[in-house]
């Protein structure tokens, strides 16, 4: 049977798509994992207080973070210190294909990422991931569709393997064009005045202007790395 022919796979369309909301919203809200495309690769979301499934289901370290999704930018400052960037540098990188780390606000769950002083914040510019961030109106932890250390997946066969542990697949078709995919541009904001690129991802040039133009300094990361 083809992937997109199974049932707990729904293909994305203009016509599916209030399916497919209505459909992952309530399976996150049930404590479940969807499998879903992104403006890079495709991912694996659920909510924070169900983020030690995604670590079974990769076999990953419990000591490496997970990201997470929020809606828009403006939801960052409620769980990430993002007040010590102009909201204008904000604006003009998210949404897109970066993941920015902050220090993790007081109000984000003890358990979620234990240890790690810093969290990082995606913004897909995808508009199926913000609707549903903005729907399920909780912050979703993420991650790539793959097992630890695999190649990241442009498509849902990529992941096929995965599927049976999954409780729904979004199926966005293939993603771009790229046969050496990459993830977000991973960019460490926590300093005041500072970045570090921390993962060169798929947009490290066009975020190094960005930065740059708005009068942040790059660093090596000596003083900024804490993940």
């Amino acid at each position: 049977m083809p992937l997109s022919g199974l049932s707990k796979v729904l293909r994305l369309s203009s016509e599916s798509i209030e399916e497919a909301l209505e459909a992952a919203c309530r399976i996150l809200l049930n404590g479940g994992i969807v499998a879903l495309p992104t403006d890079t690769i495709y991912g694996l979301t659920t909510t924070l207080e169900n983020s030690n499934k995604l670590y079974a289901l990769k076999r990953r370290s419990g000591a490496k973070p997970l990201g997470i999704f929020v809606s828009s930018w403006e939801e960052i400052k409620k769980i990430a210190d993002s007040s010590i960037v102009d909201q204008e540098l904000l604006s003009s990188l998210l949404p897109g294909p970066v993941t920015l780390l902050f220090e993790r606000a007081a109000a984000l769950p003890s358990f979620f990422n234990p240890g790690v002083s810093v969290v990082g914040v995606r913004v897909p510019k995808y508009h199926f991931v913000q609707e549903l961030s903005k729907r399920v109106g909780v912050p979703l932890a993420q991650t790539s569709a793959n097992i630890s250390g695999d190649t990241s997946p442009l498509s849902i066969a990529d992941f096929e393997h995965l599927i049976p542990l999954i409780d729904l697949v979004i199926d966005g078709g293939v993603l771009g064009n790229n046969t050496a995919p990459l993830g977000s541009t991973v960019v460490d904001l926590s300093r005041p005045g500072f970045f570090h690129i921390i993962r060169p991802g798929c947009a490290e040039k066009a975020t190094c202007q960005t930065l740059l133009k708005n009068g942040l300094e790059e660093t090596n990361g000596d003083e900024t790395s804490k993940l």
